[in-house]
């Protein structure tokens, strides 16, 4: 496998763990927001799909990747300050670190695509006529 393909590996491994990342226990105290991990990852799914098989060029591709990325960083934003404090009135702060660290990993991801060229981003390569 090529660097550069090993590298669009990683780069797209990176943003499902941005969007799967929350604390077990989340879940039981905001149940509502467990729809948002499986919600981004269809989006992120089609989005590949449509840029790898012809239904969406490259560009348009690479648009939506980075789309759902921003949404995944404005709902944690969202969803961070109601949450802070748990039931018991403690700070949260194992909530606190994953939002971030999801935060900053959806910010990188959507850095680094914007970097490449789109065509750099399909799994398939496209053959020059």
């Amino acid at each position: 496998m090529s660097n550069q393909r090993t590298q669009l590996i990683v780069l797209l491994v990176l943003q499902v763990v941005a969007m799967i990342l929350f604390p077990p226990t989340f879940f039981r105290q905001a149940p509502q927001a467990a729809v948002l991990p499986p919600a981004l990852l269809i989006l992120f799914t089609l989005a590949l799909i449509a840029m790898n098989t012809g239904w969406m060029t490259a560009t348009a591709g690479r648009s939506s990747l980075v789309f759902v990325q921003g949404i995944n960083i404005v709902v944690r934003l969202m969803m961070l300050l109601p949450n802070l404090k748990n039931a018991a009135g403690n700070w949260d702060w194992l909530l606190f670190i994953f939002q971030v660290v999801a935060m900053a990993l959806s910010w990188y991801t959507m850095t680094q695509m914007e970097r490449r060229l789109p065509n750099d981003l399909l799994l398939t390569s496209k053959t020059k006529v």
